[in-house]
This record gives structure tokens, C-alpha cells and sequence, in this order.
């Protein structure tokens, strides 16, 4: 009745069932609904590093723009002070920096707060 048994019908009550060399072809099926309750959490890393630029900018105008970067997925969040409520790990890659330059970083999977 779920259609898995190719060419298979019904007449009355009985399944007529086609046989292909000598075999009848079964698509193979799932055993009751797929779970939602229990899915997996996809942790994307964050990466967390100072701005230097920005710092020697706000040096020579007497500005006081955000320095530190939250980098997690395709968002950028800029702050002032961030807390990480988690495990984190400091990074210092001199021969592999990031992609914008940092050399120090801080990667993390836990969530954080960023203030502005």
C-alpha cells in the first residue's frame, strides 16, 4: 500500500506481485517517522580578535570605535568588552593568520555577549 514493491497491485483482497528475475524489486523503506526531537546542534565556531587598525585609528582621531571583532558564520559583531560563557581557546598562528591579518585570536563554540 506504500508503493514500495514495483509493479505490485491489488485484486480484492489479494497482492498480485511481479516478479523480476524471479525476484520481486522492494525500495527499501524507513521504519516509522524521521525524529525531530532529538536534533543535533549545529555549533558554529566564533572567532573573537583585537582590530589594530582600529586602534591606531581611534589613537589619532580621539575616536572611541569598537576594536574587538565576533566573527561567527557570515556575521561580524563589534564591541567594546565581550564575555564568553564557555570553554575558549586563545590562538597565536604568526605563519598562518586569519583572513583580515589577526595573528591572535580567540576561538570558542560557547555562547558569548558582546557589549557595545
Amino acid at each position: 500500500s506504500k508503493g514500495r514493491v514495483k509493479g505490485a497491485y491489488k485484486v480484492g483482497r489479494t497482492w498480485v506481485i511481479p516478479l523480476f528475475d524471479g525476484m520481486p524489486v522492494v525500495t527499501p523503506g524507513t521504519r516509522g517517522p524521521k525524529r525531530n526531537w532529538s536534533k543535533r546542534t549545529n555549533y558554529t565556531k566564533a572567532v573573537i580578535h583585537v582590530n589594530q587598525k582600529v586602534i591606531r585609528q581611534n589613537h589619532n582621531t580621539g575616536e572611541r570605535n569598537p576594536v574587538i571583532t565576533v566573527k561567527r558564520g557570515s556575521k561580524n559583531t563589534y564591541g567594546h568588552t565581550v564575555e564568553v560563557n564557555g570553554p575558549c581557546r586563545v590562538m597565536y598562528r604568526p605563519d598562518e593568520p586569519l583572513h583580515c591579518g589577526a595573528r591572535v585570536w580567540i576561538e570558542t563554540i560557547s555562547d558569548f555577549k558582546v557589549i557595545a
